[in-house]
């Protein structure tokens, strides 16, 4: 499939590229399942025909209405009993493939920082911060 101007989809709903510091991904890792060396010091790799992609999406500092934006298109690709998983389904550009792909991915816990809060406004300032992905 060729590019369609977007880099990652949470289920349905495409992360709007504003909001990326940029994009980072490994694509296509192979797992290696067994490796042993034979009498003549050869090297044999037993590899998994399964490869599993890990994507690492940096945030830009985003204001409170940015952020939940954000939380909602995340939100749309959980998968059955992915909140307390954190199981999500994303559709990704991958770079190895020069095409998308998809998989269901686990997204480890996101360390947020608050900078600034305007009282007046109702409003609040989230440091730039990575969300990642980890294909099961």
């Amino acid at each position: 499939m060729a590019f369609e101007g977007w880099l990652i989809k949470f289920g349905n709903t495409a992360l709007p590229n504003n909001y990326l510091e940029k994009y980072k991904e490994t694509p296509n890792q192979r797992l290696e399942l067994d490796a042993y060396r034979d009498v003549a010091a050869l090297l044999h790799r037993e590899t998994s025909p399964n490869y599993k992609s890990k994507i690492v999406v940096p945030i830009r500092k985003l204001y409170l209405g940015e952020k939940i934006v954000l939380k909602a298109i995340v939100d749309s690709g959980i998968v059955s009993d992915g909140e307390r998983e954190r199981k999500v389904s994303v559709t990704y550009w991958n770079s190895e493939d020069m095409g998308y792909k998809s998989g269901v991915f686990y997204m480890p816990d996101i360390e947020y920082t608050i900078t600034h809060i305007d009282i007046r406004k109702l409003n609040m300032v989230y440091e730039p911060f990575e969300i990642q992905l980890i294909e099961y």
